[in-house]
């Protein structure tokens, strides 16, 4: 299947550069092919936009929907406030929030 990054709501400097986290709705519902392709796109975009909106929506051509949602911008992560196991992001279905 092939999934679409929607259009960000608001420009951000968050750059998804922690751990990444998938749950199990998205690790039961998309193939490991799927959620490659959606990880690459975002990172290609992230360096094309030098940071981005914390929340990133792919949309499948089925309907179904995935977010990507970071926990730390990078100001967040510069003031050194945050462990470091705190910088991650999350591959999650919308009904999982």
């Amino acid at each position: 299947m092939t999934w679409t990054r929607k259009p960000q709501g608001n420009p951000g400097k968050y750059f998804f550069s922690g751990q990444f986290y998938i749950t199990k709705g998205v690790s039961e519902s998309l193939s490991l092919e799927e959620i490659t392709a959606i990880c690459l796109d975002l990172k290609a975009f992230v360096k094309e936009q030098n940071g981005i909106d914390y929340l990133q929506v792919y949309e499948c051509a089925d309907g179904r929907k995935v977010w990507f949602i970071d926990q730390l911008d990078a100001d967040m992560i510069a003031s050194g406030e945050f462990k470091p196991e705190d910088n991650h992001c999350t591959l999650l279905l919308p009904e999982e929030y």
